[in-house]
């Protein structure tokens, strides 16, 4: 019996819709699961096999319709052809479906940052929740042909730890409940919304630039983006959270919100509880917030009535 990928007429008529698809390919690369479920759902004559995917892997280079992408382990990511040189962020949410950009690198995204990192932020699930969703999505993808690509021993959705991308350094966050991010279609990317980044500010501000830099931008951003900011501490800060983003919304920023009162109202006391959580306990304290102001220019600041 002739195998499909022993034929060059049927693997001829495989490429062509496969290159189709990669013709109109949103992302920047592809990855080698991404090709293996393109040979799997348009190898029809039989089930695709781990020799078939590499006759079609080694024909589409052999076109030049892709190419190892530098800085990947070989034969798991491609670039595409007649793609413009991505963004270092476009190809890490190309490579790792479940990643977005966060910190610092969301700042600079939304315009609320006057500095360009060297570095990429981003926030992807823990080990055990990335591995449940790649489960999932494969199961969504490839449905019915699930047991026999498996058993083909095809390019299964893997994570891969992304040290750097195009020479810029890549700083992954792993995290449960990781919060709201919006898909971009130009640039190809995902990025936290603005309240959740204001919020990872508080919880890592180390990652956002320094706790001086959180305090400029609240400063500077903070009444544009209010009612962002509430809601999402609101919902999704902890009760020490909620004490850093009061002081710095109230007392610093001078605004004010029924929520912000709201959660004066809760403060605990007690305990080490600090502005800036990787800095040293500070002796100055704002009484409302029960908050160790561990931050030098802060020191002595009263609330902001302007």
């Amino acid at each position: 019996m002739t195998k499909i990928s022993d034929s060059p007429e049927i693997l001829s008529a495989l490429i062509k819709p496969i290159q189709e698809r990669l013709g109109g390919w949103a992302k920047p690369v592809v990855t080698a699961y991404e090709l293996g479920v393109l040979v799997a759902t348009h190898a029809t004559n039989e089930p695709a096999s781990l020799s078939l995917y590499t006759r079609v892997v080694d024909t589409l280079s052999a076109f030049g319709l892709i190419s190892a992408a530098k800085g990947f382990k070989a034969g798991t990511v491609f670039q595409l052809f007649g793609h413009n040189k991505p963004l270092p962020m476009e190809v890490a949410c190309a490579v790792d479906p479940f990643a977005y950009v966060s910190h610092l690198s969301a700042m600079e995204y939304h315009g609320i940052t006057d500095r360009f990192s060297k570095i990429l932020y981003l926030c992807t699930p823990t080990d055990r929740e990335w591995k449940e969703q790649a489960a999932a999505r494969m199961e969504k993808e490839l449905k019915t042909r699930k047991t026999s690509y498996l058993a083909a021993k095809l390019p299964t959705l893997k994570f891969q730890k992304l040290e750097r991308i195009d020479g810029m350094r890549v700083e992954l966050v792993r995290r449960s409940h990781r919060g709201a991010f919006k898909t971009i279609k130009s640039p190809s990317v995902r990025v936290a919304m603005v309240g959740r980044t204001f919020l990872d500010m508080l919880r890592e501000p180390d990652l956002c630039g320094g706790m001086q830099h959180v305090i400029d931008t609240y400063r500077e951003y903070a009444a544009k983006y209010l009612q962002l900011i509430v809601e999402e501490v609101d919902r999704h800060g902890t009760l020490i959270e909620r004490s850093r983003a009061g002081y710095l919304l109230e007392t610093v920023c001078g605004l004010s919100d029924p929520l912000i009162s709201a959660w004066a109202s809760q403060v605990q006391r007690g305990g080490s509880r600090k502005l800036d959580p990787q800095a040293e306990y500070a002796p100055f304290f704002s009484e409302r917030w029960a908050l160790s102001v561990n931050v030098p220019s802060l020191d002595g600041t009263q609330p902001n009535t302007e």
